[in-house]
């Protein structure tokens, strides 16, 4: 897998993490109320930037702009992030039950797929992502009207997760 490859598949699935903040998708399942707290606050249209630094690759600048669709406890998620050799196109959908989230998420440049799962705590979320080119685990802290993300890949060689991207988002 080359450099770029692994880097869109980072840059996917990091995207697809940002979606990951809350939401059902065609289940009966209700959040708690904090996980429907949280949903209130990412409705709506995002804007940002970060670093990212893929395993084996260079660090690098990003601007991303994110939207959000919630419904109830129901978030459909789009991105678009862009970087000097990074670009990527990402959408997701999630589900909440309680303050436990599921979904599934996909990423056009890469065409990456993949599974999401984790938890809602007030207004941070610990998310494990789950594809076949990317495996992760993602931090969000949500605060008023910015959210930060940061996103750790598992990386075979050191046998541990490590610490590829920083990214900061406002409304």
């Amino acid at each position: 897998m080359t450099t770029s490859t692994v880097s869109r598949a980072f840059c996917g699935a990091a995207v697809a993490m940002l979606a990951l903040t809350a939401g059902v998708y065609g289940a009966a399942a209700e959040c708690n109320e904090p996980a429907s707290a949280l949903i209130k606050k990412l409705d709506g249209s995002w804007r940002g930037s970060g670093t990212v630094k893929p395993l084996g690759g260079a660090q690098e600048r990003i601007s991303c702009r994110v939207r959000y669709r919630a419904s109830g406890p129901r978030v459909d998620q789009n991105i678009s992030c862009t970087g000097t050799d990074y670009k990527f196109e990402a959408e997701a959908n999630v589900s909440c039950e309680g303050d436990s989230i599921n979904g599934r998420w996909s990423e056009a440049v890469a065409n990456n797929t993949g599974s999401a799962r984790g938890k809602i705590s007030g207004d941070k979320l610990s998310i494990e992502v789950d594809g076949p080119n990317f495996k992760g685990h993602f931090n969000v802290q949500v605060s008023g009207a910015r959210h930060s993300l940061t996103i750790t890949q598992f990386d075979p060689s050191a046998g541990r997760n490590v610490p590829v991207a920083s990214i900061s988002l406002s409304k």
